[in-house]
């Protein structure tokens, strides 16, 4: 129950911290006026994904200074930390999740060894019992062996003696 509780929090820690929401900004100079358009979605994330997105929006506020329009270069900022943000979370989601995965697989292994151990001891135990109960019954079959021995001796004794008395 323990590792499913650790699995699954480590997957909502996961999902939750790779999440980011991403901004578009498109910018049109159409007869010198301005169009932006702003979409907005929200993404799960792989740390290669926010990396590859951090990148872009480099590339997206180098080419916005370079053009010298600064309502594209504040989105372009905007956007680099958002993404920039979005990779750290990633990155740090990847730690925790290793680090939950290695406590489980470590607590696992523990778990194996003790119950290696308890199966060790069972079997020593089981052995010592074994051994005690062989040693019990060849004790019960020797003397049962001497009972009938001295038994037959007893009646072989007495059918001689009735043999001599007739």
């Amino acid at each position: 129950m323990k590792k499913i509780l650790i699995t699954a929090s480590a997957a909502a820690l996961l999902f939750t911290a790779s999440c980011k929401k991403q901004e578009k900004t498109v910018v049109t100079d159409d007869n010198k006026d301005t169009l932006a358009v702003v979409t907005t979605e929200t993404s799960t994330l792989s740390e290669t994904d926010a990396k590859t997105a951090v990148d872009k929006a480099q590339a997206d506020l180098d080419a916005a200074i370079k053009k010298g329009d600064k309502e594209a270069e504040a989105a372009a900022r905007k956007a680099l930390a958002d993404a920039n943000m979005a990779w750290d979370n990633a990155k740090s989601a990847m730690g925790n999740a290793a680090q939950d995965v290695k406590e489980g697989v470590d607590n696992a292994v523990d778990k194996t060894k003790v119950a290696a151990e308890n199966a060790k001891q069972d079997m020593k135990d089981a052995a010592k019992d074994t051994k005690e109960a062989i040693n019990k019954t060849t004790e019960d079959a020797k003397t049962a062996t001497k009972k009938a021995a001295g038994d037959a001796k007893d009646a072989y004794n007495n059918a001689l003696e009735k043999a001599k008395a007739k």
